[in-house]
This record gives C-alpha cells, sequence and structure tokens, in this order.
C-alpha cells in the first residue's frame, strides 16, 4: 500500500511573504505505512507571523518523528496521542508568547494537521486552515474558528491557550483527503472539491498536482490575494 499526493504552495503577488508553511512526511515502518500532512498559516496583521508559522510547522513534525510515531506503532489509544499534541502544542504557544512580549509585538500562526494510518486518520486544530475527507459527498473535518467579523477565535501565540479540535476516523482507498490554508479555500467551490475524488483526472501524482495548480490559477484570477497553501493525500 502507498499513498498519492500532490502540493501546491504559492505566496501570490499581493504580499511581500509568503506566511504559509507545510510539511508532508510518508514512511513506511514494520507496522505498516504512516503519513502525515500539516499546514501552519502566520497570522497576517500581526509580527513575523512567517516566523511563528514556521517554528510551528519545524517544531510538530519533531513531534510527530519523535513522539507520534512510537505512540502509533505501539497501538497505543488516541487519548495518549492527544494528550501528548495538547503538551507539544502548550510549549509552542507558550515559547511565541514569550518571544513576542520581548519584542513586544505579537506573533502567532494556525494549525492544521492530519495523520495518515492505513485505515484510520487523525486530524489536529487550532485556526481557520480547513481539511475534507472526500469520497462522495465531501466532508469537513474541522471547524472554522472565526467570528462573525472573520476575525480568528484562536491561535497559537496570542491570548490564551487556545482549545484544539480533535477529530479520528476510518477511511478507505475511495477516500482522499484535502488540507488548505484559508487562502487556498478561497480558491476552492464545492465541485472543485468534489473533483480531487474524481480519478479520471487525477491519475498518478501529476494528475493531482495539475488540478491543484489549475484551482489555484483561476481562483488567482478572480481576486484571491492571500497565501495559498495546499495538500492533497490519499491511499492507492
Amino acid at each position: 500500500m502507498h499513498f498519492q499526493y500532490a502540493c501546491v504552495w504559492d505566496k501570490g503577488d499581493f504580499y511581500a511573504v509568503n506566511q504559509d508553511s507545510f510539511s508532508l512526511q510518508i514512511l513506511y515502518t514494520g507496522s505498516g505505512p504512516y503519513a502525515m500532512a500539516m499546514i501552519c498559516d502566520g497570522v497576517g496583521g500581526l509580527y513575523r507571523g512567517e516566523f511563528a508559522g514556521g517554528y510551528a510547522t519545524q517544531k510538530m513534525t519533531e513531534w510527530f518523528y519523535e513522539m507520534a510515531l512510537p505512540i502509533l506503532c505501539e497501538g497505543q489509544s488516541f487519548l495518549v496521542l492527544r494528550r501528548s499534541c495538547i503538551r507539544e502544542l502548550k510549549e509552542i504557544h507558550e515559547h511565541l508568547y514569550i518571544e513576542g512580549h520581548k519584542k513586544q509585538e505579537p506573533m502567532a500562526t494556525t494549525f492544521t494537521m492530519l495523520i495518515l494510518t492505513s485505515k484510520q486518520y487523525y486530524v489536529f486544530h487550532i485556526g481557520d486552515c480547513h481539511c475534507y475527507k472526500i469520497g462522495g459527498k465531501p466532508k469537513s473535518l474541522v471547524p472554522i474558528q472565526t467570528n462573525r467579523k472573520g476575525e480568528l477565535t484562536g491561535a497559537l501565540g496570542v491570548g490564551v491557550f487556545p482549545k484544539p479540535e480533535f477529530r479520528k476516523g476510518r477511511y478507505s482507498m475511495k477516500n482522499r483527503f484535502l488540507l488548505c490554508s484559508d487562502g487556498y479555500a478561497g480558491c476552492l467551490n464545492t465541485q472543485g472539491i468534489k473533483s480531487f475524488g474524481n480519478r479520471e483526472i487525477t491519475s498518478g501524482n501529476e494528475g493531482l498536482e495539475r488540478l491543484m495548480k489549475e484551482i489555484l490559477k483561476r481562483g488567482r484570477k478572480k481576486g484571491e490575494k492571500d497565501n495559498c497553501t495546499g495538500i492533497v493525500i490519499g491511499r492507492i
């Protein structure tokens, strides 16, 4: 069993820097195959959002290898995995908060991570990135943590530690997952999301990548200016 995947990461022409960061890790062990996809979107308007997103991405990638994989390979419970994730997120939140306080400039980032085993998916989420399970009717796996004005109500690095959202479930080879920043989500519609499940037009990694870039191109033409990051992954 293998994973099929594609990524897109685009700054656009409007912003000086790309505050999105992402990580995609795929490996095969004696306990089975594992994949991890993650997007952190630095909060615009705050100091060094690109640093906040990059730092969280680096630390959570390290957590995946050092803590999550042993937990999964040993068959420990989701509760153990969740507790470990919360501890790491709290440390990231505290570090970003302290660094921002030192410079009197707050910095913050959103965080969304998807972990796949051969049959199970696990989602960990803070903020306004999106994660969809595709196959039949697309299903959003995370709530978008914003208020009526569209302002973030939770992010790593500012205020009190936000409450992470966790999801788990089973999936099959009929399913794919789309993980994306709010910028790339602005390029999508329902039909676009469904198209990632169409095996005829997304054959191979190259087909998935072409589709991702085409959706991004259309979104830019319609006026989407934000940094755009997306990852599609599924079993083959």
